[in-house]
């Protein structure tokens, strides 16, 4: 169903949301599959949003396990983060590309630890956003602005529009 390749750094754009990137996230996961881990489809391609389409998935480990779980993905391909501001070593993101029905799909995994504050905080957006269509268009206003501006490079995107995440958070918090 899916082969893991290479990751290709790609401009940030504006793509519709398309019900492949769920089935994607769903092949990945079970591919994954582990019984020390668990996993979450969050962000946009997962709440219906239009954006870059890139799939985040967080892989989640035990407390203490955090080097088991980079090991774990490393064996499928997985590399480190694509960036010049990568995630801390305590915190890290690894990156492949996944191949289905002959398209490239790009995948950030992140490697958090189950029930941390920033899993929970990534359930709680996710649930929200599903659950209010009118934040959801926001976030997509907020995105093409973004773009809009130029911010065409991955980190200067995610960090334009952090702001729009950051507030929700606030609110649900």
């Amino acid at each position: 169903m899916i082969e893991f390749c290479s990751y290709k750094l790609v401009p940030a754009s504006f793509n519709p949301w398309r019900e492949e990137f769920l089935t994607v996230a769903t092949h990945i996961m079970q591919r994954l599959a582990d019984p020390r881990f668990t996993f979450l489809h969050f962000g946009s391609s997962s709440f219906y949003v239009a954006g870059k389409g890139i799939i985040d998935i967080s892989i989640l480990y035990q407390p203490g396990e955090l080097e088991s779980a980079v090991e774990y993905i490393k064996q499928f391909g997985f590399v480190d983060q694509h960036s010049n501001k990568p995630f801390p070593a305590t915190r890290p993101r690894k990156d492949i590309g996944v191949k289905y029905n002959g398209e490239v799909f790009n995948v950030h995994l992140h490697v958090i630890e189950y029930n941390s504050e920033e899993h929970l905080k990534q359930v709680a957006y996710k649930h929200h956003m599903l659950e209010n269509p009118e934040d959801r268009a926001a976030y997509e206003a907020k995105k093409k602005a973004v773009l809009a501006e130029g911010n065409t490079v991955q980190d200067d995107y995610g960090k334009a529009k952090s702001p729009f995440v950051k507030d929700v958070l606030a609110r649900l918090a």
